[in-house]
Parts: structure tokens; sequence; C-alpha cells
């Protein structure tokens, strides 16, 4: 972890959805359509903080309505419907002593650029391996699986938290 921000207790947690081969991602997009996991995500992130990188705004194409938008980019411009960060340091100063949830929604270099903050991540777990250019970072030997809050015959939707130190 960064020493700048071994203080931070912002109340990062992830969101995402990962193939078995841990694709996230395929030119900009999501490779499956799973409407049980994106009612999920929307029922988790109402009325919250969303941050992502522009890539992935890009691709949502519009802020997502009910939630408070921050978009974590060196290339885009300051709008009026998103909050825009040009660094993760700036972000992270910003919100360090913030008790509020804030939800990571990708992408992959988002979620790697966070990871070291982030306090518990929801894994929608896809069964099958699907191709892609975007990958979701190893985080299995700092984070315990908590619970599985769904699952069907394509994915579970898992809760992961940060390891307490022993």
């Amino acid at each position: 972890m960064n020493n700048k921000f071994k203080n931070a207790t912002a109340n990062l947690k992830a969101v995402a959805a990962m193939s078995s081969n841990r694709v996230i991602g395929n030119n900009g997009e999501l490779p499956w359509h799973f409407s049980e996991d994106l009612k999920f995500f929307k029922k988790l992130t109402l009325n919250s903080t969303v941050v992502m990188g522009r890539k992935t705004f890009d691709s949502i194409g519009k802020p997502l309505p009910k939630r408070k938008n921050i978009v974590i980019s060196r290339s885009m411009e300051k709008r009026d419907d998103v909050l825009v960060y040009q660094n993760i340091e700036t972000f992270l100063t910003e919100h360090s002593n913030s008790n509020e949830s804030i939800f990571i929604i990708g992408g992959a270099q988002i979620y790697s650029a966070l990871m070291n903050w982030t306090k518990e991540i929801y894994l929608t777990f896809i069964f099958g391996e699907y191709s892609g250019d975007a990958y979701f970072p190893k985080f299995e030997n700092h984070y315990e699986l908590k619970e599985i809050i769904f699952k069907n015959n394509d994915f579970e939707v898992r809760r992961y938290a940060l390891e307490e130190k022993r």
C-alpha cells in the first residue's frame, strides 16, 4: 500500500462481473448479458456514489441515474453531470475520511489502482470462460469470501472482505 494513503479510511467497495478466466470486458463491452446480475448491480449501487474510469464511462454512454458519478481520467473534460478527477491521488485525498460507501465499477485499470484501498468486493463470478481484453486483478490472497449472495446456473454473486490482520 502506498504510504501516502496508508491511513485513508475511504469506504471503497468494488463491484465487478468476472468470468472463470478473469475476463471483465471485451472491446469496451461486457461479453455477456445476465439481467439478474444487472438488477443486483442496480439495487446495490442505487443512491450511492460510483467511481469509474473514462473508458467505462464512455461504454455506459451517460451518467448512471440516481447515483453520484465520479470519473477518474487525465483526458476527460470537466462536465456538469459527473465529478471528474484527474488522478487517483486527488480522488483518495478528497474521500479519505468519508463514511459514504463508494462503489468502484471499473474498468480494469481503476480496479487495479484502487485495490489497495478496497474493503469489500462484490463479485459476480461467471462460470464460463469468455474472450476479452480486460481482466480483473488478482485479489484472493488478501480477501476472504464472506458469503454467496445469489446463485444460478450461469453465475454466483460473492461478497469478499479484506482479511483481518491476525
